[in-house]
């Protein structure tokens, strides 16, 4: 039977990274994420297979859709091209440890845990030949992606350009961020899908979140609506869903926000919002 294991990992971070856009927003800057698939080899591992840079960039692409390269033949290439049987096992030991783990992906970008972007800037002792470090702490490992900045094509637009995990068990799980200055909490990202421009926000920090209530709040009492709690929650979920911040226009423009609706879900929201909507606005209380 065919082993195709490696070919699945890359279609999986391919259907993460990019099949969207995401904006990473921290203080005072949002960080513009766009990837390709030529990149995805790199993220893999894969330049520790064979000869230098071998198996990255567009043929590393091309090996792994082709079967050039599998789960089974990367042992081998490890053996061939490394002399020692230590160094043949610290090699492979790094590159499943980013195998493994790039399942996690997803969850990084939606975490319920704070993340946080460090920036690496020109600190010279960095694993990560990248600009900023993303750092997700699960419970027992904690995932890292580097970023690095597109060139002059536009500000603040990135793509990833390395990953990699530890685990908490390590001492020195830590080991790749501990030292670094420069530290941002990540407040919202927002995924948008690169065919439809459909925007929504995957991820939002409690103060971020604590941010836009408040927000929501004053913009409701200087429309003369009652802010009550329940009103304030339905207007994050219609925000979050569409990946804005909706003005008092655009709350009342019901036609406006179904027609941006793809599927029974999000009609379904939003036309519980406008029900409670019409309601708070006709001076019905909760």
């Amino acid at each position: 039977m065919k082993d195709t294991r490696l070919l699945q990992i890359f279609q999986n971070v391919k259907d993460t990274i990019c099949k969207y856009d995401y904006y990473i927003h921290i203080s005072k800057k949002i960080i513009h994420l766009s990837n390709t698939e030529d990149k995805i080899p790199h993220l893999m591992g894969l330049q520790y297979a064979g000869r230098p840079k071998q198996y990255t960039g567009d043929f590393g692409v091309y090996a792994v859709k082709k079967g050039r390269i599998t789960m089974q033949s990367l042992e081998k290439l490890v053996q061939k091209y490394y002399r020692t049987e230590e160094k043949q096992h610290r090699i492979l030991e790094v590159i499943h440890l980013k195998l493994d783990n790039l399942s996690f992906l997803p969850e990084m970008f939606a975490s319920y845990s704070k993340l946080y972007l460090y920036d690496l800037g020109k600190h010279e002792d960095s694993d990560f030949d990248s600009d900023y470090l993303m750092v997700h702490e699960m419970e027992d490992r904690t995932l890292h992606l580097g970023i690095i900045k597109k060139g002059r094509q536009e500000k603040n637009l990135c793509q990833c350009n390395s990953f990699m995990a530890t685990y908490k068990k390590d001492k020195n799980s830590d080991s790749f961020y501990r030292d670094l200055e420069h530290c941002y909490e990540i407040s919202r990202i927002v995924r948008e899908e690169k065919m439809t421009k459909k925007a929504e926000t995957i991820y939002l920090s409690s103060m971020a979140e604590c941010r836009e209530r408040t927000g929501i709040e004053k913009m409701l009492r200087a429309g003369g609506i009652g802010a009550d709690e329940k009103l304030v929650t339905e207007i994050v979920k219609v925000n979050l869903k569409f990946g804005i911040y909706h003005t008092m226009d655009m709350l009342n423009d019901g036609a406006g926000l179904l027609a941006k609706c793809v599927d029974k879900r999000e009609k379904a929201l939003v036309s519980d919002f406008i029900a409670l909507w019409e309601e708070r606005r006709n001076g019905a209380q909760p």
